[in-house]
């Protein structure tokens, strides 16, 4: 599922597999653009693909509406590592869906569904201007 025409989800290879209000499923290959110096998935990359999920999440809610969500807070804990040529999987579930912000938790997952990231993501929902 492609979102966009060109962006960060592109350049890291974030491919979106589901979202409903309820959750959002995306996949990210561990490559050289993912990954450290030693080959494991970078967590800067690990954070960047919560962060993106999340907002991907509250933009499909806000959906139809005169507003947008920018991201204000990310922290994560960062538990396993994969390596160059894996493919993660990030779940994100809403815990609070508000009028001004949006709270997430975030699991980065490998293919034995080990949690190798767990991040908590914080979206300002504001108006668009016209």
């Amino acid at each position: 599922m492609k979102l966009s025409a060109s962006s960060m989800q592109d350049f890291l290879g974030i491919s979106f597999t589901k979202i409903t209000e309820k959750e959002l499923i995306a996949t990210m290959p561990v490559t050289e653009r993912t990954s450290q110096v030693h080959g494991f998935l970078n967590g800067g990359a690990s954070l960047a693909l919560c962060e993106i999920c999340a907002g991907t999440l509250s933009l499909h809610i806000l959906k139809n509406t005169d507003k947008t969500a920018l991201g204000v807070q990310v922290s994560a804990n960062h538990l396993r590592t994969a390596n160059l040529g894996e493919t993660v999987t990030c779940r994100v579930l809403p815990v609070k869906i508000g009028n001004s912000l949006h709270v997430f938790d975030a699991l980065v997952l490998n293919a034995r569904d080990e949690i190798l990231c767990k991040a908590s993501v914080t979206n300002m929902v504001v108006t668009l201007k016209k």
